[in-house]
Parts: structure tokens; sequence; C-alpha cells
């Protein structure tokens, strides 16, 4: 079962905002989830910055989900307006 670690160092300054982690790990999961529907995504505040990829069965695969994370990364659409709450 494949599971997705998103960790932000929560002493940083530029650290995400709730609604912020609340819409990538959505968006991870609306990107991901059609190939690997048993998924576990957790995007959190940690002492220390991190992506954990486990579960893959090839290097391959997790080289492709570490592309498909980039990619939701560098397109910010799914980024809340200011002051936009997610439900």
């Amino acid at each position: 079962m494949l599971r997705i670690e998103v960790l932000f160092d929560k002493l940083s300054s530029h650290k995400p905002s709730p609604s912020i982690m609340d819409a990538l790990k959505i968006e991870i999961e609306r990107k991901l989830k059609p190939q690997f529907p048993e998924m576990i995504t957790r995007v959190a505040l940690s002492t220390s910055q991190s992506i954990v990829i486990s579960g893959t069965k090839v290097d391959h695969e997790k080289e492709r989900i570490q592309e498909m994370l980039e990619e939701i990364w560098l397109d910010d659409s799914w980024l809340p307006e200011p002051n936009e709450q997610i439900d």
C-alpha cells in the first residue's frame, strides 16, 4: 500500500497554513488515488521538512510519484484563495 507523507518544519517562519496543508492533501489524493486507490496521505507539521514515499514496488514507480508531487507543488492552481476555508 502506498503511503505519502509531506512534512513541513513546524519551527520554520515559512510553514504553510492549515488551509494550504489541507488543500495540498486534497490535491495529492485527487491526482494519485485513481492509480493507488488504497493510498494513505499525510500532510503535517513535524520537527523537520521531508517527503516520504513508501510502499512502492519498483524504483521507477517511486520516481514517477516524486515527479507527480513536484508537478502538484509547482502548479499553484490548487492553492486556496486568501481567507478561503477548505471543507
